[in-house]
């Protein structure tokens, strides 16, 4: 961003059963993702997602990214256990999978859970900042930079391949029709960014029944896979006051390349839009 970082993100923190709500809406949306893979796709590369103990498993055999293969609200929806814990690392063990994450939360029960982690060989990973925000209108846009004419739109069916296929390019992998399947789908909402015309940046939302408006698939992911940040500032502005229009009350989303001194431009932009961030998730995962 151009103008210096003066706004600070709230940290203000939540309780256990806002906690729960926000993962649990999180969890749907990678639920219904992984349910919109074509089937033979699905089968070929190994996808699926299964229930254990109150915890969403995801798994994406073929892709050997952790990222895809991780639990969502392990020791929130409800206390964990090591039996628990134990058929949750088995499954990813029987299905040959060995790049895997469980998260850590400051609201994760009983106290002992990261301990648990470090005795079954799970060491911190990486974190991310979850961030989150009421439903109401964002205020009024910042104005881009001097000689930038971003311009967002949503995916539709006429750009759905151009878009698919950018997002596997950024991501490096190959999705078969599956992208495609989500242009369309309940509650899927996916935009770009352009830049003299070619695709620069694009961020996906899902927006469940209770209208809990999960936002990801943000690529390039802002600091770490690149440093303009400015496109998804712009895509995150539009897809909000479009959420806003489908009826969205709530939205989550995380900051993935997360500052303690919250002095990079994913603060100042998420801040201006309303959000704040109530909490770090730790990623645990095996050397």
């Amino acid at each position: 961003m151009a103008s210096p970082l003066t706004a600070l993100i709230d940290t203000s923190p939540v309780d256990l059963r806002t906690a729960g709500a926000i993962e649990a809406a999180e969890a749907r949306a990678w639920t219904d993702l992984y349910a919109a893979a074509p089937s033979d796709f699905a089968e070929a590369a190994g996808l699926a997602t299964r229930e254990v103990g109150g915890t969403l498993l995801l798994r994406w055999a073929v892709t050997g990214r952790r990222y895809f293969n991780r639990a969502i609200g392990l020791g929130i929806t409800t206390p964990a256990t090591p039996e628990v814990l134990d058929e949750i690392i088995g499954e990813y063990e029987r299905a040959g999978i060995s790049m895997f994450l469980l998260q850590s939360l400051p609201h994760c029960r009983p106290a002992a859970y990261d301990r648990w982690l470090g005795e079954r060989g799970l060491e911190p990973f990486d974190a991310q900042d979850r961030i989150i925000r009421a439903g109401q209108p964002a205020a009024t846009p910042a104005p881009l930079p001097a000689g930038r004419d971003i311009a967002v739109e949503r995916v539709s069916p006429e750009t759905a391949d151009e878009w698919a296929e950018f997002m596997q390019r950024v991501y490096r992998l190959e999705t078969g029709r599956w992208l495609q399947a989500l242009i369309g789908r309940a509650g899927w909402h996916q935009y770009i960014a352009r830049e003299e015309g070619d695709i620069i940046a694009a961020r996906g939302m899902y927006i469940g029944p209770d209208g809990m408006a999960w936002s990801g698939m943000d690529g390039p992911v802002p600091g770490v896979t690149t440093d303009d940040y400015e496109p998804d500032a712009a895509v995150c502005e539009h897809m909000v006051g479009d959420g806003v229009a489908h009826g969205a009350r709530f939205f989550l989303a995380d900051i993935e390349a997360p500052s303690e001194a919250q002095d990079t431009p994913a603060y100042q932009y998420f801040s201006r839009l309303g959000f704040r961030r109530p909490y770090v998730r730790t990623h645990y995962a095996r050397p």
